[in-house]
């Protein structure tokens, strides 16, 4: 028997919805099923490409990159600060930095 094609198994759903179908009806309900379900086989979850995998390591060296750190009783940004492991060299920039807040803006867009 060859496997029924997509108007014969319609034309049994619409038999099924009617009344009750034979023993073969139902085998070659559940054969065309069979083959369907083979052939349309879930896609497997996307994996992170290139692109996906080199974005998400800059984003880790980024948060690395602008630590936070307590200088004077406030947390600061250690790269913003311009922290050379002394003094701050630059202007102390409250930490989160414009940078983590840019990067946790597009974490939240991610999630949603």
């Amino acid at each position: 028997m060859s496997a029924p094609t997509i108007a014969q198994l319609r034309n049994l759903a619409d038999r099924a919805d009617r009344g009750q179908l034979t023993p073969a009806e139902v085998a070659r309900l559940r054969a065309g099923i069979d083959r369907f379900a083979a052939e349309h086989k879930p896609a497997p979850p996307p994996r992170i490409g290139t692109a996906g995998r080199r974005l998400k390591n800059l984003k880790q060296r980024l948060l690395r990159l602008h630590a936070p750190m307590i200088r004077g009783g406030i947390e600061i940004c250690r790269e913003c600060s311009g922290w050379d492991g002394f003094r701050c060299r630059g202007l102390v920039t409250p930490h989160p930095c414009p940078t983590i807040d840019a990067i946790d803006m597009q974490r939240r867009r991610d999630a949603a």
